[in-house]
């Protein structure tokens, strides 16, 4: 792989210059009454500090940058040291890293109070770790970085606006660099929803279109339990709760042309820019009288509502198969054989039928320089050397020329098919790592046949391409200050639990209809037009940077 050599950038850097210039008589202070701004040394002969302005290697005599890390969270992934992506990005920069694996948010937060910092760090530190870190000058301005030494960086922050807006403190400066995986199989959608059509098949009957075809293919399930490959304890359908992010039925209210979404505090965004509170909104009582209609009947079973994840799981992926319907990230049948993806469903309501995306294409804090770095310059063309295109996709799924990844002539990308149990885990750190991906990378890019990947790409084209709702229309990955985020933990406890044992009910013993009035005066009660305020006034920061 080349690196990008340095380029001029008008448009970057007129961005992030800007920026500088708007805020920087804001700027944070240390404790000793200085700015965290980066100055630049002294040029010599193209070297600046020990580093190289262009070209390979990035250092012009080897140095060492220590990095802190989180600890794997995954057996196949494996120590650091031993990848083969991190061994090949040390030795074409120059750089030897050495690692500080924290094992816990303990080890996180003695990191950030001790201000016992690493050089450099990947993916470590909450939202106000980091900002409270900037305060306290411990970690650098990363604008100036950028714009001079992170060519990759800095045109694809000029370029979208969505992403600039993420890493953008109050300040108007940026302290750290995402992750970036624009990638439609993953963050393109939230749950595949998957159905059984070996069962299907057996009764003669279609993939449900509409709720209520739905609803009558569930009826089928129960009433021929015992018969051909229906288990007698049949499930026609499971769910991980009412309002859970995964697994839940969130995209059966979808279903009714009600965007909601359980990843961002239970709202969604209009397209005039307000937050609206999807478990308020008078339109879910629709979708909720369908649900409740499915539990009064014994399609859908009341212990869901307090069953754990494992539970969900194991009765979800049981062999042989127990549950008709269900929500999940991954169809566990890549053949589609016996398991394929549906909907959303047609209520008849006259809304046109949603399902749910993420933003989690773009998630901030993945790299920060701390102040105590000797070589933030070598630092920040290390992190731009890791966004270019060819590092950022061997970090996610292994390096070209082994069993992962084959890269063509024509520039096109394939995933080659792998063993269970291999996903990298002597090659790449996966999404651990500040790696660039955007949309383009992956429309030359090609999934494993027989991948679980594959198919989900697959039914993200040809089942819900259309359905699924704006990404406009979620509410974004905005920055809290820190009396927002203990605000919201206050009122949201309080509001969540009422919630969902409110919904619990409705669906145990009915009563929707009737109580929905009181339901939203105890909403009110609790705090829920505060909750909204500070969603909303930290929306409109976020779409004032």
């Amino acid at each position: 792989m080349k690196a990008k050599a340095r380029k001029s950038m008008t448009g970057a850097a007129a961005v992030i210059t800007a920026l500088a210039v708007l805020a920087g008589c804001g700027a944070p202070k240390t404790d000793s009454g200085q700015t965290n701004t980066y100055v630049a040394p002294e040029e010599t002969n193209g070297v600046v500090n020990g580093t190289n302005l262009e070209g390979l290697p990035i250092a012009a005599e080897p140095i060492t940058l220590t990095v802190g890390v989180s600890a794997s969270s995954s057996s196949f992934q494996g120590a650091w040291e031993d990848l083969d992506w991190i061994k090949q990005l040390q030795e074409v920069s120059g750089i030897t890293l050495e690692f500080r694996v924290y094992n816990s948010d303990e080890d996180k937060n003695l990191m950030f109070t001790s201000r016992d910092y690493p050089d450099i760090s990947f993916n470590v530190g909450t939202d106000k770790q980091i900002q409270d870190a900037a305060l306290g000058g411990d970690i650098y301005q990363l604008d100036e970085l950028i714009q001079t030494y992170a060519p990759n960086w800095s045109s694809f922050l000029s370029e979208n606006d969505y992403a600039r807006k993420v890493v953008t403190l109050s300040d108007g400066h940026i302290y750290s660099l995402p992750i970036v995986r624009d990638e439609p199989s993953n963050g393109g959608l939230r749950d595949q929803w998957l159905i059984q059509t070996t069962w299907l098949n057996e009764l003669n009957l279609d993939i449900p279109q509409t709720t209520d075809e739905f609803y009558e293919t569930l009826k089928a399930f129960k009433e021929h339990a015992g018969e051909g490959s229906i288990p007698k304890d049949v499930i026609p359908y499971y769910i991980y709760g009412i309002t859970n992010n995964v697994g839940g039925a969130l995209d059966v209210i979808n279903s009714f042309g009600v965007e909601v979404a359980g990843e961002r505090y239970l709202s969604t965004v209009d397209n005039n820019g307000k937050v609206v509170f999807n478990f308020a909104n008078e339109d879910i009582k629709e979708p909720l009288l369908y649900l409740r209609k499915l539990f009064q009947e014994g399609l859908i079973p009341g212990e869901c509502l307090t069953d754990d994840w494992d539970t969900y799981i194991t009765k979800t992926r049981s062999t042989p198969a127990v549950v008709g319907s269900y929500h999940s990230y991954q169809n566990p049948d890549v053949t589609n054989e016996s398991i394929t993806a549906m909907g959303p469903l047609d209520s008849g309501n006259g809304k046109s039928p949603l399902i749910r995306s993420q933003t989690n294409h773009v998630l901030r804090n993945h790299f920060t320089i701390y102040k105590n770095c000797k070589y933030p310059e070598a630092a920040m063309r290390l992190a731009n050397l890791i966004a270019d295109p060819d590092w950022s996709i061997q970090a996610m799924y292994g390096m070209y020329g082994d069993t992962y990844l084959q890269k063509n002539e024509d520039g096109s990308i394939v995933m080659l098919p792998y063993e269970a149990d291999a996903q990298g885990a002597d090659s790449a750190p996966m999404n651990r790592v500040p790696f660039l991906l955007t949309s383009d990378m992956f429309e030359k890019f090609s999934y494993a046949e027989g991948s679980a990947q594959k198919q989900r790409d697959d039914a993200i084209k040809n089942q819900y391409d259309g359905y699924i709702i704006p990404t406009s229309n979620l509410y974004p990955n905005v920055i809290f200050s820190t009396e927002q985020t203990d605000r919201l933990a206050e009122l949201s406890t309080d509001i969540n639990d009422y919630i969902n044992t409110t919904l619990s009910t409705w669906m145990l013993e009915g009563g929707i209809e009737e109580g929905w009035d009181a339901y939203i005066e105890q909403l009110n009660k609790l705090g829920l037009e505060e909750y909204i305020s500070i969603l909303q006034e930290a929306l409109d920061a976020f779409n004032a940077n």
